[in-house]
Order: structure tokens, then C-alpha cells, then sequence
């Protein structure tokens, strides 16, 4: 899980920087841009609470 969340914070980070690493920039069209940002305002909600169920599980795997 922990490798899965790194992956998923560094797509965000990858969309908001617009660069998929140095020198490797996203095109996004400006005529996206809204849909862009709502996109990935829905996705960051959904880490957040991916994030809060990884780590509940994390500090009492046992519970169920």
C-alpha cells in the first residue's frame, strides 16, 4: 500500500506541476484547464481517504 500511495501523490503532483519529470512537460490544451482542476480536485478527496483507510489499517491490520 505504502508504494501504491507514493504512485498516487506523485500523479498529483505530476498533473498540478504540469511535468511528468524534468524537461518531460504535460500539454494540457487552456481549454481544459477547468475540467483539469476539477478532475483533480475529485482525485485528491479521493487519495485523502484512501490515505485515511491505509492508515487505520496500517496501525491495527487485525481490525476488520
Amino acid at each position: 500500500c505504502v508504494q501504491e500511495r507514493a504512485s498516487l501523490i506523485g500523479l498529483i503532483e505530476a498533473i498540478e506541476s504540469k511535468t511528468l519529470a524534468p524537461g518531460m512537460p504535460i500539454a494540457i490544451p487552456k481549454t481544459m484547464d477547468a475540467k483539469v482542476e476539477a478532475t483533480l480536485a475529485a482525485f485528491k478527496q479521493a487519495v485523502a481517504q484512501l490515505n485515511i483507510l491505509i492508515d487505520a489499517y496500517e496501525a491495527d491490520p487485525d481490525v476488520q
